[in-house]
């Protein structure tokens, strides 16, 4: 497993939302993998240690939620933490049950997204120190 805790992975099946939440997270500093579905997030999270997840909900196949039990069956602590996308604000209220850090509604302004991936990255570096 690569020590790459500065990676964020972004996961969405929208390649156009996927794309720009990239691009975003890269412009402001960020070292950013992606990944178009729910086990291609899993491989990815296998192989690096990731400062972050930024995960999508409503995906085909394997949603968000289950991509999420998934990461917390096989690696326990040591999933990363995660910002649940969703177009639905009942689902982003329920993020923490699912085992994500925060929920963050469809649409959102992209200073809402910086801050929650700030807020989370500092947590991460506090604990690694």
């Amino acid at each position: 497993m690569a020590d790459d805790l500065d990676m964020i992975l972004v996961v969405d099946d929208d390649p156009t939302l996927r794309k720009a939440l990239s691009r975003i997270l890269r412009h402001h500093g960020h070292r950013v993998l992606e990944a178009a579905d729910g086990p291609t997030a899993l491989a990815l999270s296998r192989e690096y240690s990731l400062a972050l997840l930024v995960l999508d909900y409503m995906m085909p196949g394997m949603d968000g939620g289950m991509v999420l039990r998934q990461l917390r069956r096989e690696l326990r602590d040591d999933a990363p933490p995660t910002l649940l996308l969703t177009a639905c604000e009942s689902q982003a209220e329920r993020a923490q049950d699912l085992g994500a850090a925060c929920g963050v509604t469809k649409p959102f302004r992209v200073q809402q997204l910086l801050d929650a991936v700030d807020r989370h990255r500092r947590c991460v570096r506090r604990m690694s120190d």
